[in-house]
């Protein structure tokens, strides 16, 4: 008895595609074969933390694209590009700004952080490069309130990468 596939398209933006596709070839592996197996890794990963009990504590990693309000052509770091300056003069002042997708992300993912203080411990927002950024929430209490923020963050269309890591929380009885 042969077993039934499905057919689907995904989209992906340029750069993850060409990652994936070198990632690919240097396996040696179909993209039918390597879509399957990430899907069965995501799959299980998610298995395996719902079965965890009820009281948690760990981690959110999120790697974002971040896309800046300030018109590049513009402003003092293009012109002193070349010389290896790693700072930008701007002008910060409050103005109205229309926001890109990646800008409304930001303000989002703050908002979506703000429905969850009881279970958010700290969080450490890095920037990686001028495009991308790494935001590690740490978190603590209820599976469901965590898991809950987990989806939320993921839904932003700017997540790159998104890694949760929790264990079971021991409350100390003494």
């Amino acid at each position: 008895m042969s077993e039934e596939y499905k057919r689907f398209t995904v989209s992906l933006p340029q750069d993850l595609y060409d990652e994936f596709e070198k990632y690919r070839k240097e396996l040696n592996i179909s993209r039918s074969d390597a879509v399957r197996k990430a899907m069965y890794s995501y799959l299980s990963s998610q298995e395996n933390i719902s079965k965890i009990s009820s009281n948690v504590i760990g981690c959110i990693s999120l790697i974002m694209s971040h896309k800046h309000f300030i018109d590049d052509l513009n402003h003092e770091h293009n012109k002193n590009h070349d010389k290896g300056i790693l700072y930008h003069e701007h002008d910060y002042s409050s103005r109205p700004i229309y926001a890109n997708v990646h800008q409304t992300d930001l303000i989002l993912n703050n908002e979506i952080q703000h429905h969850y203080t009881d279970v958010i411990i700290s969080k450490m927002h890095i920037h990686l490069q001028f495009e991308k950024c790494l935001e590690i929430i740490a978190v603590s209490g209820p599976f469901d309130r965590v898991n809950k923020l987990k989806e939320n963050l993921e839904q932003l269309r700017s997540v790159l990468s998104i890694g949760f890591f929790i264990i079971d929380k021991i409350d100390d009885e003494t």
